[in-house]
């Protein structure tokens, strides 16, 4: 999950996969190759941990924790 811009809209949108994001921006990212897995983060004040599921439409995302 990121918590930021995305680019190629139209290639995203042709995914199966639903995709979120703050806005579009064209412009290219910095590649760091620094990115972390399995570590909590907080979206717009809500906390996703590694396991949530994550469920969304057009109207907003629901976060539940695992089973």
């Amino acid at each position: 999950m990121i918590d930021g811009c995305v680019r190629d809209v139209a290639e995203l949108a042709a995914c199966a996969v639903g995709i979120r994001a703050l806005a579009a921006l064209p412009l290219p990212t910095d590649k760091r190759n620094e990115g972390q897995r399995d570590v909590p983060v907080q979206i717009q004040g809500v906390w996703v941990r590694p396991g949530d599921r994550l469920h969304a439409d057009a109207d907003g995302i629901v976060v539940m924790p695992p089973v």
